[in-house]
């Protein structure tokens, strides 16, 4: 799977705290969701997230979605 073609959401127990969704820009690749807010970042930024969470006993759940998934889970909330 490549990275255009996933996001990936991470949680504190079964709050949502962030989510990356790719932008399919080379530069910065990943857009991060935090309290409302975007930022964009680097694959390299988005790992430093992402790899401590993935050791057992982190407080933190990591889940990577593939985007059709996605889309369809949206779809579904939606009622479309």
């Amino acid at each position: 799977m490549k990275n255009s073609e996933c996001i990936i959401e991470q949680y504190r127990g079964d709050k949502l705290v962030r989510s990356f969704i790719p932008t399919g820009d080379q530069k910065l690749p990943w857009s991060m969701n935090v309290n409302g807010k975007t930022y964009l970042r680097t694959n390299g930024w988005v790992l430093s997230k992402v790899l401590p969470t993935l050791v057992e006993g982190s407080p933190f759940t990591t889940k990577v979605i593939p985007i059709m998934e996605q889309v369809s889970r949206d779809d579904s909330e939606s009622g479309v």
